[in-house]
């Protein structure tokens, strides 16, 4: 199997760190962009990256996409991660993951034989696992043993009145008790 891995981040953040982030890991990662920050910052991070338009099937000639095991797109539109990947499957790429930024889209990019990864779906999933299963995520542990607050949100000493962690609303303007 080929562990070569191309990412297509198109025009935003998530294809740049993803493929930062994989290219720390043990894949072979080739990042191909259209922001120009993205690019630099891949490559001053270690990446292969290009400046190009991956809707553009030059491109992904230009590329050698047929020896990459496996490709992943993500831009911030549904309708460019699935062009973008379905020219790839015209390229016989062994596995195309992509991007579904509405879940009502992830049924065409299935039946487009894209794996669909759906950002808000793939959230709900986990928020919904840590609550049932009384879990949270490490980094939140990590960050309380930091600041020296339990789980409770009292202090480690403990908290007389048992007052809680305020916690901030989704437009920023305070506490939800």
């Amino acid at each position: 199997m080929i562990n070569e891995t191309l990412v297509i981040g198109g025009d935003g953040s998530v294809g740049e760190t993803l493929a930062r982030r994989l290219a720390h890991g043990s894949a072979v990662v080739l990042f191909l962009g259209e922001d120009e920050h993205a690019v630099e910052r891949a490559t001053a991070a270690g990446v292969d990256a290009c400046l190009a338009d991956p809707s553009e099937t030059a491109t992904l000639d230009r590329e050698a996409i047929e020896s990459m095991g496996t490709a992943i797109v993500a831009s911030r539109t549904d309708r460019r991660n699935l062009l973008i990947a379905q020219l790839l499957g015209c390229r016989r790429t062994e596995r195309i993951i992509a991007l579904v930024n509405d879940p009502r889209n992830v049924d065409a990019f299935a039946a487009a034989g894209i794996e669909p990864v759906c950002a808000a779906t793939t959230l709900a999933s986990a928020l919904a696992r840590q609550h049932h299963d009384g879990k949270r995520p490490e980094i939140e542990r990590q960050s309380e043993q930091a600041t020296g607050e339990s789980s409770t949100g009292q202090s480690p000493k403990g908290s007389a009145d048992g007052s809680e962690c305020e916690r901030l609303r989704s437009d920023g303007t305070g506490g939800d008790r």
